[in-house]
């Protein structure tokens, strides 16, 4: 059905001339010019707690032309220090419809937070690992900021270089997925020692990386101190990040505890590179650290 809506919205859609760098009046708005729905604008992201919520009418803001309800008065503190980092991209239109230069109603809860800005979508098929959106964002975003320039007159928000990592550097799978699936907190002592399969329903997205978990406890042990539980050098073969600063594939279950850091190993036929990093861990690891901030240092920030 969208499909078929999308096309019949190219026949019918027709750009309009720019006219300022903020046109609000071509915003995606409710009732009262109410932004997304009433949806608190900050609580998408991490600092916000990174999950939908509905906001307060008493918890409000007027920004030039759009109204934002807030969850807590935090959040709507966070926003007025900087509004434009945490406002919906493409007017808070779907972002894939605004690929094919159509604005088209969302569902406020399919999101997706890339490169630090909030992407919406009119169902959550389109972010899913099969989804029309993730497979082709790098493209498809471009696109759409284009579309939505000759739309509204304003050009893509940049977001805080501190608000996302370069995690297209990270190993992960499809829709940024980290670690196979596999729990992060099911490697620790806390969390039972043992790789674990995280489940769909228990998902948490920090910071552009998505993970799973195997249980509600480990998901809030997660979200109480994140930086505990993800592994080392983007979840990328420590040893051959110490060796050969190379970003080696993994298998999720073979793992060290190191420095209470999680490390991930490449293993074969012939070959567990946990032997190697055994016989040397402080060297390796030293070198290994150096050469991921490297990486990253020189990496341009995508995805």
């Amino acid at each position: 059905m969208f499909r078929a809506l999308l096309i019949a919205g190219l026949l019918l859609s027709s750009t309009l001339s720019a006219q300022s760098d903020r046109n609000a009046a071509e915003y995606n708005l409710g009732a009262e010019r109410l932004a997304l729905q009433g949806y608190d604008p900050v609580a998408y992201f991490e600092v916000g707690g990174a999950a939908p919520a509905k906001g307060s009418a008493a918890i409000s803001v007027e920004r030039e032309g759009a109204v934002y309800r807030f969850a807590t008065e935090a959040n709507r503190a966070t926003f007025l220090a900087k509004p434009e980092a945490y406002e919906p991209a493409h007017g808070g239109w779907c972002s894939y419809a605004m690929s094919k230069n159509i604005k088209y109603e969302i569902d406020p809860l399919a999101f997706r937070v890339s490169q630090g800005r909030l992407l919406l979508f009119a169902d959550t098929d389109y972010v899913e690992f099969d989804g029309d959106w993730v497979p082709e964002e790098a493209e498809l975003l471009g696109v759409a900021d284009r579309n939505w320039k000759a739309m509204s007159g304003e050009g893509a928000r940049t977001a805080p270089a501190d608000s996302f990592r370069k995690y297209n550097e990270f190993n992960l799978s499809d829709d940024a997925l980290a670690l196979e699936g596999y729990d992060p907190v099911s490697y620790f002592p806390a969390g039972g020692g043992k790789p674990t399969k995280g489940k769909r329903n228990l998902s948490l997205r920090r910071r552009g990386v998505l993970y799973r978990f195997a249980n509600e406890a480990n998901r809030e042990r997660f979200r109480a101190s994140p930086e505990s539980y993800e592994p080392a050098h983007g979840g990328w073969c420590s040893y051959a990040m110490g060796a050969k600063g190379e970003k080696v594939s993994v298998n999720p279950k073979a793992f060290r505890i190191t420095d209470g850091e999680l490390h991930l190993f490449y293993t074969g036929l012939f070959t567990d590179t946990r032997d190697d990093w055994d016989d040397d861990t402080a060297a390796l690891k030293r070198k290994a650290d150096q050469n991921w901030k490297k990486l990253l240092d020189a990496a341009p920030p995508k995805g």
